[in-house]
Formats: structure tokens, sequence, C-alpha cells
């Protein structure tokens, strides 16, 4: 709650970085307008909080010069102008020897990865919807998918619903073909092709305080309307218009739901906090969809701070601090090793086609 944040502020200096995310396909926390209700946040709770809309390496320099004590990264990347270069921000500023919030760029990958990310994921036994990549013109016939209709078909790489549509589920060949067209037209790499689980859909926040040995798990039900076809697909269009209902889960569902993202979160080596996005298939038995490690933080519509609001009472602002507190109170451990009593949730069925 608001009343629980202290008077007395903390001395530290925190910089809060990020860049223009209009014309990316992964947005990070969001538009410029939230990183600085971010940076407003917590200036009420820290001395020196500075606000960084970052364009070029030497702006980050510029900031790693000042030694903060840690800096808030509202975006995973900077793209450098007029090159296919990334500056990886957690990198920069690990190599500095400066304190970030949130993942590592290795576990971060699986974010901008998905075919990485539940390839780990079935490698530690968890379930996962099976899936292969698509180039254009390359399957002949249906009959030569390796797995069959109705598929789900994605960019690999987007967030935020980018690339996804009422054409991306599709039940017949010709169907299949445009859509494949269309992303490797658009996004410039091959398509993630799933089989399509006609369950109910779930995203799990997770705030993970190992110096307590605490982590909260947040499960909510996302609930779409139907679009023109009868189909319930989270795309860009229905994310944008923010219509989407977040229900909370039966202590049942919640359990074996939060199982599940809890132990991908320990197989893809998260650290701090990240979102965990689950699908169920007809029998109603939960698979990994995909990982969203520096999630959407826009107040009163992201999911993230949502689920922890109906899961844990936490307020827009009580999110924000912990996740800063979460990396200033954090406890060195071995990047992207999960526990030693990691236990697969359910028996190793899907396989990469």
């Amino acid at each position: 709650m608001l009343d629980k944040i202290p008077t007395n502020k903390i001395n530290k200096q925190i910089e809060v970085v990020t860049t223009a995310t209009l014309s990316m396909k992964e947005t990070g926390f969001g538009s410029i307008e939230t990183c600085k209700n971010i940076c407003d946040t917590l200036r009420t709770h820290y001395t020196h909080v500075n606000f960084n809309e970052v364009t070029s390496e030497q702006d980050l320099i510029g900031i790693a010069d000042t030694n903060p004590d840690l800096v808030v990264l509202c975006v995973k990347y900077l793209a450098v102008e007029n090159s296919d270069t990334k500056i990886w921000l957690s990198d920069f500023f690990s190599q500095c020897g400066i304190l970030h919030t949130g993942s590592s760029r290795t576990t971060l990958e699986y974010d901008s990865n998905k075919g990485k990310a539940k390839r780990t994921v079935l490698d530690h036994g968890l379930a996962t919807a099976k899936y292969f990549f698509a180039h254009p013109d390359v399957t002949k016939s249906e009959r030569h998918l390796p797995l069959p209709l109705p598929l789900f078909i994605k960019p690999v790489d987007a967030a935020n619903g980018n690339g996804i549509d009422e054409n991306s589920l599709v039940h017949d060949f010709a169907s299949y073909e445009a859509k494949i067209k269309e992303i490797f037209s658009i996004y410039g790499a091959p398509a993630l092709v799933e089989e399509y689980l006609p369950g109910r859909e779930f995203t799990v926040a997770i705030l993970d305080d190992p110096s307590r040995n605490s982590r909260l798990i947040s499960p909510v039900e996302i609930i779409v309307s139907e679009n023109t076809k009868g189909d319930r697909i989270l795309g860009a269009k229905e994310k944008a218009g923010n219509n989407e209902k977040l229900l909370n889960l039966s202590k049942i569902e919640k359990a074996v739901v939060s199982e599940l993202a809890g132990k991908v979160f320990s197989a893809l080596g998260v650290q701090d906090f990240g979102r965990i996005d689950i699908k169920m298939d007809a029998l109603g038995i939960p698979y990994f969809m995909e990982a969203n490690l520096i999630p959407g933080m826009t107040p009163e519509t992201s999911y993230f701070p949502r689920a922890c609001f109906s899961n844990q009472g936490m307020w827009y602002q009580e999110v924000v601090l912990k996740i800063t507190e979460l990396a200033l109170t954090r406890i060195e451990a071995p990047a992207n090793t999960p526990p030693t009593d990691f236990l697969p949730l359910l028996p190793k069925r899907n396989i990469a086609a």
C-alpha cells in the first residue's frame, strides 16, 4: 500500500534507462511515459533518481561514469541507428561493474527467442506445445507439415502480440502459407509454428527473492473476446484495445499453474522478476508458451502489475519498488542454474518436430 512507503528516503543513486520503443518489436516496460512513471515512483523512496532516454553508446558511457548504485533497465537493448547492431544493456552495465535490475543477457535471450526458451523448457522435462520453424515456400503440401492442422503461427522474436492476429490460427494449407510469408516479409525470419492448444490462457507474474527464500507467484486467467472468425486470439489489436479480462484462479487451478510457472522460471534461470505465459490443452493440462522477462509495466493495463495486485494486493508503486529492492538486495548466484532439487512437473512427452 502507498502508506507503507517510508518518508525517510534511502541514500542511493538510481538511473532509470530506456529508449524510444514505438518502432521496436520488443518494448520492455513500455512507453517513455510509463518509464517516467517508474522514475517518479522511485523518487518517493530514494534520494537520487534520474531518468535517461538513451540513443547511443555514448549516452550509456555517460551513465556508467556516474557509477550509480543501480540501473533500472526498462528495455533489453539499444538498437544502433542505421545498423543491425544491438547493445544489450545488461551486458554493458555488467561489464562496467554496475548492478542492474532483472536477468542477464543469456537469460533475456529466452524472451527474444521463443524457440530457444521452449527447447530449454523441454530439456528440463516440462511441457510446451509441440512446434517447428517454417520458411516460405519450403513445405509443398499439407501432408508434408511436421504437425497436423490446425496450427498457431507467430514471430519467433516479437512481443506484445506483434505479428499475431485473427489469421494466426490456420485451419488449411493456403492460410498456413499466407501467414508464413507475411511473418517472413515483416520480420525477416522464419515463423514459429505450434500445435494449437484450445484450452484456457494464463499469465503468471513472479517476484523472486532468494535472499529471503521467498517467491511470490501471481497467476491470472486472460479472457479475450471472440474475433470475427469465432476464435479467441490474444494479438496486438486485442492488447492495444485493453479489453481483456483478468480473472483470479481457484485454489487448485492456482496451484497447478503456479507450479509449472515456477519451474519454468527456475529452468530458464530468471533473476528477480518475470512473467510466464501458459495455456491449457483440451484436457486442462498446462503448457508453457513463452517468457516475458522485461514485461509491460504500464499502470492500469499491463498484466504484470495487475496480476500482482489481484494475487498479492500490491499496488503499482509497490511492484516498482519491489523490483528495485530485489536487485539491490540480490545474493549473487551462478546465472541460469536451476535448483539442484529441480524436478519435472510433467513427463517429457512433447518434442520439437
